[in-house]
């Protein structure tokens, strides 16, 4: 067993914020890859719920992409990602927090609902496993996407109240990054991240270190929707400034 370990689902935007903030503070860790819904009782072990990031560092176990940010400032200062003054660190976590609860979370289902389907599942979540586990992964996968759908509450109605929300975020990291090319002041910080990754699902980020996922025509068109926005654009610049392509 590594000293630390980061439980993920690959393709996941919560998840890619905690695989940044490990890779960018230079932390070795091992990563373990699940299967959304098969990773339930792996995660519920752990933590006693089933969302990831989970990151277990010497026993100890810590839940949520915002907490092991948290963790690992504590942790490992070096290279700073939360502002030093009080009042900017604590707009940091307000925002941190608006995006956990509302932006992320409307990414995650108006893409669900545009996107996911079995061939995209197995070739997004399955990655480096065997054909084997692949193919049962696509074949079982209408089952487990009806019920993670039905979990969501996705639905057309709230598929259209989530692009709308992610539409505004777009606006918004386009609007805020204008004098300087970040959120908050004149260096990049976690709001950066965290809004940059959040925002991932919808951009094609190259080689800069986000997670690979599958290419179907759905998600081609999903990527086409939004390519041409400001805050898209902002995206992918963020990315290519502070993502290493080897991460």
């Amino acid at each position: 067993m590594a000293e630390i370990e980061l439980f993920h689902f690959p393709g996941s935007h919560f998840n890619e914020k905690a695989r940044w903030g490990l890779d960018l503070k230079r932390i070795e860790h091992e990563r373990i890859s699940l299967l959304p819904g098969p990773h339930m009782r792996t995660v519920k072990k752990l933590t006693g719920m089933t969302q990831t990031p989970v990151l277990r560092v010497r026993g100890e176990v810590i839940a949520g992409s915002t907490p092991i940010l948290e963790f690992l400032e504590r942790t490992r200062p070096e290279p700073a990602l939360f502002p030093k003054a009080e009042t900017d660190a604590a707009r940091a976590r307000s925002l941190l927090r608006e995006w956990d609860d509302e932006i992320g979370p409307a990414v995650r289902l108006v893409k669900f609902f545009e996107v996911m389907d079995a061939r995209y599942a197995s070739g997004t979540f399955c990655q480096g496993r065997n054909a084997v586990v692949r193919g049962l992964y696509r074949s079982t996968f209408p089952l487990v996407g009806a019920l993670m759908k039905n979990k969501m509450g996705i639905d057309a109605k709230s598929a259209a109240a989530a692009r709308n929300k992610t539409r505004r975020a777009f606006d918004f990291v386009a609007k805020a990054s204008t004098r300087t090319g970040y959120l908050m002041g004149d260096r990049f910080s976690v709001a950066d991240l965290a809004c940059a990754a959040l925002l991932m699902p919808c951009v094609e980020v190259g080689d800069w270190g986000g997670p690979a996922e599958a290419s179907t025509e759905k998600s081609r068109r999903w990527h086409e929707k939004w390519a041409d926005h400001p805050g898209a654009e902002w995206v992918r610049e963020i990315y290519r400034r502070h993502r290493s392509p080897e991460s």
